[in-house]
């Protein structure tokens, strides 16, 4: 680390291989922004996939407030992480 700082994804491939080995106490302990954002990106990923057959979800889920949103929670993880030391 150059700063000192974690950045919002430190510790997501640590927290992937503990989730794909079935310990998930582990996996939020790496990352828990992570951890828990893994369904939402999975209907991101639905949504894209399916986007000729669901066109509201689509654009719902492509707005620039859900953009937005995602964002300052991403913020919002990084900052609580560094300052809490979580």
């Amino acid at each position: 680390m150059l700063t000192g700082l974690k950045c919002p994804g430190c510790g997501s491939q640590r927290a992937i291989h503990s989730l794909l080995h079935g310990d998930v106490l582990q996996a939020l302990s790496f990352n828990l922004f992570l951890v828990v954002a893994i369904p939402l990106i999975a209907v991101l990923y639905y949504a894209e996939y399916r986007r000729k057959s669901h066109p509201r979800l689509y654009m719902l889920l492509n707005s620039k407030y859900v953009i937005w949103t995602a964002l300052a929670l991403v913020c919002g993880w990084w900052l609580i992480r560094n300052i809490l030391g979580v």
